[in-house]
């Protein structure tokens, strides 16, 4: 007899952000690896849980398919009541998974199990999210589950399930090379993509490519695309061939990327890293800062399928620019194993441990 599908509550809420970034990327490619688990006979009861929407009509949320459970709150108010436990998780599921650290604790006598996914070590802010309700966590890296470790949480309560790359929509060529005439981009460049923050490290990734470009058979630009985040000194000064673009729709980050002649992406330390990852799937040779654990995790994937640098070491990362850009046999390579590597991440897969974990906490 078949095991029974458990009933699960997601709290998606990042996906009523106006800018849901990394984590509304995981949440919608975990949304869409669970409809292929479906598909194929290895889904769950899923139910969605959000705040109220914006008014618009119809809630964007109902395009998922899925039953949705939304608070009579805004998401501002609905997320503090959570915090503070004033509001509590819809009972009635076997599990309550939030995609984020905005997530609902359980009642006192609550029959659900609580998973909550931890993309960084900014859980610290919200303890009580985490270490003293007794939830279990995802994390996407082997580095983010060894920081847990090491601040004190049991192992047995985390379980790493690695994002996927297959949620790029298909390039709109046309309106890519509008934008990039609209910027003043004709031919070859070099690519980043990341929210305006300092945590980016786009102030030394400028230098960098200011001191390498001199060593350019060609003044290739640099093309940084992403909204602008908190922290003053998070947007690099204007500099000559650094092309600020801000937000882009995706069909026009894929064009982007596959445009592109070098990928990089040097933060000081990141949860995982989706963009490295979707530049790699699109064919672009990249270099990647020591801390991307979706490129290289504690030593996984040696040698890693990009060119490693120190972030905090510009003359470093001004050379490895210069080598992806410039070097043809290590940008062969680089674009092969990247690529083949990139692909073998899909969210299906990433939802099939998602499932797998539901079943054992129900």
């Amino acid at each position: 007899m078949a095991e029974a599908a458990p009933s699960v509550l997601l709290a998606v809420e990042q996906l009523r952000r106006r800018v849901p970034g990394g984590i509304g990327n995981y949440a919608r490619g975990l949304l869409s690896g669970l409809q292929r688990c479906a598909d194929q006979g290895e889904g769950v009861e899923l139910t969605l849980l959000a705040s109220r929407p914006s008014g618009r009509t119809p809630d964007p949320l109902a395009a998922y398919g899925r039953p949705l459970v939304t608070s009579a709150l805004p998401g501002p108010l609905m997320t503090r009541a959570w915090d503070h436990s004033v509001l509590r998780a819809p009972e009635g599921f076997a599990v309550v998974h939030s995609v984020s650290l905005a997530a609902p604790m359980l009642r006192r006598r609550s029959r659900s199990r609580l998973a909550v996914t931890v993309h960084d070590l900014a859980w610290r802010r919200h303890p009580e999210a985490t270490t003293a309700r007794g939830a279990h966590l995802v994390a996407p890296s082997l580095l983010v589950a060894a920081d847990l470790v090491a601040l004190g949480v049991d192992e047995h309560r985390i379980t790493v399930v690695r994002g996927g790359t297959d949620h790029l929509v298909p390039p709109d060529a046309d309106a890519t090379t509008a934008l990039l005439e609209r910027v003043g981009v004709h031919g070859d460049y070099l690519l980043t993509v990341g929210t305006l923050e300092p945590r980016k490290n786009l102030v030394r990734l400028v230098r960098a490519f200011s001191r390498a470009r001199a060593r350019l058979p060609e003044p290739w630009p640099l093309v940084i695309v992403g909204p602008t985040g908190w922290g003053r000194a998070a947007r690099p000064p204007e500099t000559r061939g650094v092309v600020f673009t801000g937000s882009v729709a995706d069909a026009v980050l894929s064009g982007l990327y596959g445009r592109a002649r070098a990928f990089a992406y040097v933060p000081l330390t990141e949860g995982y890293g989706l963009p490295p990852l979707e530049a790699m799937s699109s064919g672009a040779p990249s270099v990647v800062s020591t801390e991307v654990p979706s490129v290289h995790d504690l030593g996984e994937n040696d040698p890693p399928p990009a060119r490693i640098v120190d972030p905090l070491d510009i003359g470093d990362m001004a050379a490895g620019l210069v080598d992806v850009l410039t070097d043809e046999t290590l940008r062969g390579d680089l674009a092969a194993r990247g690529s083949s590597f990139a692909s073998a991440r899909t969210w299906q897969a990433a939802a099939g441990e998602h499932v797998r974990l539901w079943r054992q906490l129900a």
